[in-house]
């Protein structure tokens, strides 16, 4: 993966953000993949050669439907696709 892409584990879904690139104080949003629905929302000014890695990890995640994902360093869960 690029040094430049970050991949957020947070409560409600993965945030891929730009580490090069800043919004409002913080790295600038690509896409973000929520847990329930495991569809993937890219941003309109996500970079082409970001797109793909951030599609490449989503699919990896989103072949997991139905399965049990750790969110936390305390062993909660929550299941992928659970909202169909």
């Amino acid at each position: 993966m690029s040094d430049r892409l970050f991949i957020g584990i947070f409560p409600c879904g993965i945030a891929y953000a730009d580490r090069h690139r800043e919004k409002h104080g913080d790295y600038a949003r690509l896409a973000f993949l929520p847990y329930d629905t495991l569809q993937l929302e890219v941003e309109q000014d996500c970079p082409a050669d970001l797109r793909t890695l951030i599609e490449a990890d989503a699919a990896s995640i989103q072949s997991r439907r139905g399965d049990l994902f750790q969110i936390s360093s305390c062993a909660q869960t929550v299941t992928l696709g659970g909202q169909q």
